[in-house]
């Protein structure tokens, strides 16, 4: 996307002019078109093209010239007028602004490793729906995805063993943050987790201690007050995506301000946590050793 040329708010016409033509010229440019190939392409005169991009026309062409043209060229006329700074129609920005992934009953997700290798070495922040999915060991597993119909305990398992082996990798950057009380919670074995036993527990307590001190920096654990902030299940892929997991579905967030909106989210609930990720694995063992 060009996005060359900032305009101001206020501009004279001659000012206006000079930025219609930068951006002609920047477009024809990043497109490798010459003049005689935008005049075929637009439907006007060479002559006219030269006209617009000589540094002595200080005056606008008529409405049907910059339309045509910013047609040829694949933009907007807001844009090429300098009354805006995206290329893009509103309507293509919209329908770009969120998507909806939905995921198949039967089989493994793949919608998260696809944004996980699209997001490369960026960082990866994460508020889990449960647990932390590549943190769980078999037994919790096993229990959460006895009955669920997107996939099985197999498969999760499978899929929490390559996120894993993922996260040990050199240059990893995956911050997750979940509330404490999610944890005390799954310690007193309440809800979901009272299918547990006192042993599965421990093991998963000390399981997540052992790998925020091995994977330590490159993945940092926070906890949260729930008392204090609420958060939906999110995941961030470094500054080009974002989601936000509903169940059956993913909304999925793509342009800029919605990725930072859910950073800044994000981000605030690491300011704001209870158990920095370099206390955590302490806090683990200790209400490990608490569990009984």
């Amino acid at each position: 996307m060009v996005t060359m040329s900032e305009p101001s708010q206020r501009m004279t016409r001659s000012e206006r002019a000079r930025l219609f033509r930068d951006r002609l010229s920047e477009t024809m440019q990043s497109q490798w078109l010459n003049r005689s190939t935008l005049a075929e392409r637009a439907g006007v005169d060479r002559s006219t093209v030269s006209l617009l991009l000589s540094e002595q026309q200080t005056r606008l062409p008529s409405g049907h010239v910059v339309a045509d043209l910013a047609a040829a060229l694949n933009v907007t006329t807001d844009w090429l007028l300098g009354l805006t700074t995206t290329t893009r129609a509103p309507g293509e920005i919209l329908r770009e602004s969120m998507q909806v992934a939905e995921r198949a009953p039967g089989r493994s997700d793949a919608n998260i490793e696809r944004w996980l290798k699209d997001a490369g070495d960026a960082k990866v922040r994460n508020v889990p729906a449960s647990l932390p999915e590549f943190m769980k060991t078999e037994a919790v597993m096993t229990l959460e995805y006895a009955d669920y119909a997107g996939k099985s305990p197999q498969q999760a398992l499978a899929e929490t063993q390559a996120r894993l082996t993922i996260s040990r990798m050199p240059g990893s950057d995956v911050e997750v943050v979940l509330p404490r009380q999610r944890l005390e919670d799954f310690a007193r074995r309440a809800g979901i987790w009272a299918d547990l036993s006192v042993e599965d527990v421990r093991e998963q307590l000390d399981h997540m201690a052992n790998l925020c001190d091995e994977l330590y920096p490159s993945v940092r654990l926070h906890l949260f007050d729930q008392r204090q902030h609420y958060s939906a299940p999110i995941t961030v892929f470094g500054q080009r995506r974002a989601v936000i997991y509903v169940g059956s579905s993913y909304f999925v967030f793509n342009t800029q301000e919605h990725v930072q909106a859910l950073t800044r989210h994000f981000d605030q609930l690491v300011r704001d946590a209870r158990v920095l990720s370099h206390e955590a694995s302490a806090w683990l063992r200790s209400l490990s050793a608490q569990t009984g």
